[in-house]
Formats: C-alpha cells, structure tokens, sequence
C-alpha cells in the first residue's frame, strides 16, 4: 500500500510541473483516502492554496486535523496555526495552538521550534530554553533559525529541553500591554504606537516575508489588480499557510491597537520599498460608488482602519505621509501608525489620502494591515 502512494505522490509531483495541477491534485484525493499522513499534508496544503482546484479551508482543517492526531509533525505545525487563526470553523484558542506547536517541535518541526523561540521571552531567566530551541531549528538547516542564532548573545543551554517548562514561558505576543498611543491628528483620527512589535518580531516577519515578495498592485476600474506606476514597490501577503502561532498573535495584538475585533481583519502585508520605489497618493477606503467593486463591498464591507509597522531602521526618507493634512510619519523599528479610513458615521473621508515616500538610500520594510467593519471568517483570496 505504501508503495502505491508513494507512486501517486511522484506522479501527483510529476503532473504539477507539467502544469496540470487538477488531475494532480485528484492524485492527491486519492493518496489521501488510503490514510497516508504524508498525502493529507500535501492535499491539505494544496486545498489551502487553491492549488489545482479551489480554495477548501474547512476539508484542509479536518484533514490536516487527522493527520495530526496521528502524530505527523508538519501537521501538528499547520494544524496549530489553524487554531491560532480561528480558520475553517475552528474556534480562535492559543493554549490549544501552542499544545499543537509544541507537539509539532517534539516530533522534529523546526519551524514549530523557531516559532516557540520567538514565545519565549528575551530575558536572562529565559534566554537558555529560547536559544536551544532556535539552535536546534538552525542545525536542521531553518534559515530564520540560523539568522536568528547568529545574533542573539551566546549563552548556556541545556542538553536536552523539557517541552512543559518550554510551555510554562511561552508568552504571546498579544498578551502583552501595549504601549500608550500618541494621537497625531483627532479628524481623521491617527494615531502612532512606539514599540509595539519588538525588534525580533520586525525581523521574524520580514525574513518570513522576504521569499513572498513580488511587484505590487492597485485595483483597476473593473474590479481586478494590476501593477501600475502608481504603485512602484513590492508586496507579499500572508495568507493561512504563511500567518503561523507568532504572526496570529502579532495579528491579535494589531487589532487591540486598533480597537476592533481581530476577526473583522484582512491578512498581513509585507512592503518593501527600495530607494526611489513610492506609493503615490491614495486612500485605502472602497470607493461605494465605483460598481466593480460594489460586490466585494457588500459581501466583506468597508475597509475602515490601516495599521502599518516600521519593521527596519537604515534607510533615509521614506515616510508615511498625509498631504492634505501636512501631516508625516516615519517611524523607528516596531513603531506602528494607524488611522481611522472612515468617518463617525461610516462614510469614506477624503482627508485620509496618504503616500509611502521613497527611501533616498537603503531599503524600507513595513507591515500594512486593513481592518474592516465586519468579520473576514471565509474571505480566503
């Protein structure tokens, strides 16, 4: 039997690069039913990537559920933040995401055990259980890990790390208080939180965020996106299968800055500006009288807030900037600001116009975030 799926798989893989990903991904639904863990991952994988076929969160939840009950620790890993999302009908539940994230590192996930670096704190009581865990994922060859391990001070560890004391200190990002905001305008209200991702956090999602970059788009007139002058920079959006446990949390986190429910926001964004890259003025709103996009404002609603986080530090320039208000920002690393898109009564303001300036010299990272005025659960494009 194991054989037969192992000849599906090749030829699931084979069919892929041949680019028929549908008859590859039946390959796939058929590996899967003859209880091979290894093909539930891959189809699950596939169904929450829309690969050869559509998008299907809820038949990759329960089958990347199975899979991980029977001890696969890719599963563990994807199930875990699956959880931490509140994906697919799952309820949103971190204790229950991190018991998964650290099943996943016991069976040798080395994401799982670099994602459980970042939850532990960076303090002297600490610092041994968190460096150990990010050795190991470094040694299995995790390029995040091996950055990470890299830079933070040497210190001893233990041979040999106990899992439940490793529980014991996970502490998430949202868990902790947030910084005071500083309001920098009351119409439209804009706001700036200093520090409110920490300085690992801004290099974990960037180096997440790195292999996902591509040239960004702008919607057009008939509903759909292309790239455009007016949008010179690059983009990568994190998606179910790139948001992990430390992402959803930092999502979390977001969304209290913000004041609004955490299930009301779109994915992550990473942007990377190069030197002279911009984003020429533009608001964030859904323009209500445009009908291409009519539809998709009646069935996810209006874009009413934007959060972004300066991730980086080494670059000239580059604000955020609100022209019609005479209004900058740039902010140091972890620095976050974020406005209102819309006004008290909910229609759209026009004062909220903005640009992402060029960089003179270096390279600027920020993460954007839009939250909406009701829930995204299923909003999976």
């Amino acid at each position: 039997m194991s054989q037969n799926v192992e000849a599906l798989l090749a030829e699931a893989q084979r069919r892929l690069q041949s680019g028929d990903a549908g008859s590859a991904r039946a390959l796939l639904q058929r590996a899967a039913h003859v209880d091979s863990p290894r093909a539930a991952v891959q189809l699950g994988i596939w169904e929450l990537a829309g690969l050869g076929g559509p998008i299907d969160v809820a038949a990759a939840v329960n089958r990347l559920r199975t899979a991980a009950v029977l001890g696969d620790a890719t599963a563990c890993g994807l199930f875990a933040q699956l959880v931490a999302a509140g994906a697919g009908g799952l309820q949103r539940d971190f204790a229950e995401a991190t018991s998964w994230l650290i099943r996943a590192a016991a069976a040798g996930n080395m994401r799982a055990s670099m994602q459980l670096a970042m939850l532990v704190p960076a303090d002297a009581d600490h610092s041994g259980e968190r460096l150990a865990l990010a050795q190991a994922a470094a040694a299995a060859g995790e390029p995040i890990a091996r950055a990470f391990v890299a830079q933070w001070p040497a210190v001893p560890v233990e041979p040999s790390l106990d899992w439940e004391r490793v529980r014991a200190r996970v502490r998430l990002p949202h868990q902790r208080p947030l910084p005071e905001a500083h309001l920098r305008s009351q119409a439209p209200r804009i706001a700036a939180w200093p520090g409110l991702f920490t300085r690992d956090e801004c290099i974990y999602v960037a180096l997440k965020g790195l292999p996902l970059l591509r040239p960004a788009r702008v919607a057009t007139s008939d509903g759909g996106s292309t790239v455009d002058p007016v949008r010179s920079n690059d983009a990568a959006k994190f998606g179910l299968l790139e948001a992990d446990v430390v992402m959803q949390s930092l999502d979390v986190r977001v969304a209290a800055a913000l004041g609004h429910p955490p299930e009301n926001g779109e994915g992550f964004a990473l942007l990377r500006y190069e030197p002279g890259q911009q984003y020429l003025p533009h608001c964030d709103w859904i323009d209500p009288q445009r009908p291409a996009t009519r539809p998709d404002l009646d069935r996810w609603g209006q874009r009413i807030a934007t959060c972004v986080v300066y991730l980086n530090e080494g670059f000239e320039a580059g604000a955020t900037e609100f022209p019609l208000l005479g209004l900058g920002f740039r902010g140091g690393v972890g620095d976050a600001l974020a406005w209102d898109n819309v006004r008290p009564d909910g229609t759209v303001d026009p004062l909220t116009v903005h640009a992402g300036r060029p960089p003179a010299g270096g390279v600027k990272f920020l993460l954007s975030k839009w939250t909406r005025d009701r829930s995204q659960a299923g909003h999976d494009l």
